[in-house]
């Protein structure tokens, strides 16, 4: 998956931008997407990732996944259902 540069347009927080650009990433490395997996490259706290994929599910990036725990597989969603 190549990353969506519509994220951009967004105006999400730093935090919340970054975890998406992380996501991609590793989903081109064929890794899985769970905040666990995201957490082992992310730069802030735990707490900051969770609060950046909250943000970004209530964006639409982010499929809603509840509950949001460390190992439940994240989706990202195609940019036009992005708000």
């Amino acid at each position: 998956m190549n990353m969506d540069r519509a994220i951009f347009n967004l105006e999400t927080s730093v935090e919340a931008t970054s975890l998406y650009i992380l996501l991609c990433a590793l989903l081109d490395q064929g890794e899985p997407l769970t905040l666990e997996r995201a957490g082992v490259p992310w730069n802030g706290t735990p707490e900051d990732l969770v609060k950046a994929a909250e943000e970004l599910i209530q964006r639409g990036v982010l499929a809603p996944s509840q509950p949001l725990t460390p190992t439940q597989p994240l989706e990202i969603n195609p940019s036009d259902e992005w708000q």
